[in-house]
């Protein structure tokens, strides 16, 4: 009886390990891209409105739930191919972070941050989708959001109830909704409380470095 105990807790314990540590284990989970430049000192984030195809969203980040058999990084650059019009391919996106562990939030969501070039939100807007593919067509307009005006929102935990406001100067005409999805402001806030945002890495280290 004993032995079967202790098979029993080594069972588990494993099968904890590989939650905790292999990110396709955390398949079933939704996963998104964070798609960022960095210019003149200030990073921004290239978010999509939300509202007006599913209402009360707002401006977020990339990002769904799996198709069966993926990989957080498989579903993160499915997901922003599909909601930035297929400007952004899946395969180059994946290239970039099909190596790289996720990081998760308490609700499972596994998020990538990618460095890209500057491309004018419109282009993405006016990229030509697949013919009767909806996936294509569900987000938008498209916008750079400077960081900064972002992180004021990421030193308090996020009300869902909450619309946290969007200076309209950043938004172009057309917009359905002029705040940020709590969501996302979730997932940032996340990455930011564990270190991960990766334009405050260097600096980290450059602290650790002289310590």
């Amino acid at each position: 009886m004993r032995s079967e105990f202790v098979l029993y807790k080594k069972t588990f314990t494993a099968l904890a390990l590989l939650l905790a540590f292999c990110p396709a284990v955390h398949a079933q989970h939704p996963a998104g891209a964070a798609l960022y430049f960095k210019s003149a000192g200030e990073v921004y984030l290239l978010l999509a409105d939300h509202a007006g195809k599913v209402a009360h969203r707002g401006w977020a980040t990339f990002g769904g739930k799996p198709h069966d058999g993926e990989s957080p990084a498989q579903t993160a650059a499915r997901e922003t191919e599909e909601e930035t019009r297929g400007f952004f391919l899946q395969s180059d996106l994946l290239r970039r972070i099909a190596d790289r562990p996720p990081i998760l939030a308490n609700d499972g969501f596994a998020s990538f941050f990618i460095e890209i070039p500057f491309v004018p939100a419109q282009r993405i807007e006016n990229n030509r989708t697949p013919q009767d593919d909806p996936f294509y067509t569900e987000r938008g307009p498209y916008a750079w959001i400077p960081f900064s005006a972002i992180e004021k929102y990421l030193q308090t935990e996020i009300d869902n109830e909450q619309k946290y406001a969007i200076d309209k100067r950043f938004l172009p005409a057309g917009s359905n909704s002029d705040w940020f999805w709590p969501v996302c402001l979730t997932s940032l806030r996340n990455a930011m409380k564990n270190g991960a945002l990766p334009w405050h890495q260097p600096q980290q280290q450059k602290q650790q470095t002289a310590e």
